[in-house]
């Protein structure tokens, strides 16, 4: 066991003993020419939106998706609560082919709602809405048939408001972007007043995008759109703590066009769930010496974490498979 353990520490010390990556985000764009005024889903870096990827169309015409959300298997959602113009489709629950960008009605529904967010801890889709400037109700998602239930009205808002954007992070709690007060708000639960959390430094958000990643780090990443110096519109992805301390303005989806418009308005934001990482012992997100900590404590112990290969065992092939994933790295 002594020159397994050594062997491992010797390959170890040559592997890469961190290893870092961003997520990926995506988001419906309404600023787009196609044919049947429909949003195109994009990807992109949120370090960097500029770069973005256009996916491909969502196929629903004359429709604006106002909500995107992953739910904890990887599937995309998106809901449609407003035409463009007049004719357009039916609002209501679409999935989303993440490869295409096509978006296909699960359920019709005529309950508007501003922004749609997955809740990691009970596994529910909510959305949000808010009516007449002073309203702001909670309603539960149902996935498999795409109605909506309607679970109470918020308190601790200011009396008049706007939700555009809607977020949960890795422990439940829920977050609120209001349009009117420019600022994010926070509850753990629907009976609780909400409470102030930052206020953006920028005026005039009129964006309805923002999410969380819940399943990382718990960042929150939003996007603000809003008249810049006129006549140029700021289209951007700033980041913020779930704590409130920080609120970082990011890069911008820019350049803008001949009358300030920029190329990208998000409708929302959402990011696929990190997958798992085998070697990723103390699940902290990075594969570090503190993995092969544990991994070394789970052999000496015999604890089955360290049986990688699963066959009841402990030796040289659950240190190579060990191995084999740590210099895998992380999805």
């Amino acid at each position: 066991m002594n020159l397994i353990m050594t062997s491992l520490c010797c390959l170890v010390s040559s592997a890469t003993l961190a290893f870092a990556g961003g997520p990926v985000a995506y988001a419906p764009n309404s600023q787009t020419n196609n044919a049947d005024d429909s949003d195109d889903l994009i990807m992109f870096d949120p370090g960097n939106p500029s770069g973005y990827t256009v996916i491909g169309s969502m196929g629903v015409g004359n429709i604006g998706f106002g909500g995107l959300d992953f739910d904890a298997d990887g599937n995309l959602w998106a809901y449609a609560s407003f035409y463009k113009s007049t004719g357009g489709a039916a609002s209501g629950l679409y999935s989303v082919d993440m490869n295409t960008g096509v978006a296909t009605p699960v359920g019709i529904n005529l309950q508007t709602l501003q922004d749609i967010a997955f809740n990691p801890v009970d596994g529910k889709m909510y959305g949000i809405n808010t009516r007449q400037a002073s309203m702001t109700r909670l309603y539960e998602i149902h996935l498999d048939t795409g109605l909506v239930s309607d679970l109470g009205l918020l308190s601790g808002l200011p009396a008049t408001h706007i939700i555009n954007g809607f977020a949960f992070d890795s422990r439940g709690n829920m977050y609120l972007q209001d349009h009117n007060s420019d600022a994010i708000y926070v509850t753990d639960d629907i009976v609780n007043p909400v409470s102030m959390l930052v206020v953006l430094p920028q005026d005039n958000n009129y964006s309805q995008g923002m999410t969380i990643d819940w399943s990382r780090d718990d960042i929150g990443y939003h996007a603000a759109v809003g008249q810049g110096i006129f006549p140029n519109y700021f289209s951007q992805i700033n980041t913020f703590s779930t704590d409130g301390n920080t609120y970082t303005l990011g890069g911008s989806f820019g350049p803008n066009d001949q009358d300030g418009i920029p190329p990208v308005q998000p409708g929302d934001l959402a990011l696929p769930p990190a997958a798992a990482c085998e070697a990723d012992l103390n699940t902290d997100g990075d594969l570090d010496f503190f993995d092969v900590s544990a991994f070394l404590s789970a052999y000496n112990a015999m604890d089955d974490i360290a049986d990688f290969n699963g066959d009841g065992l402990f030796n040289f092939f659950d240190v190579s498979d060990f191995l084999n994933a740590y210099n895998a790295g992380c999805p």
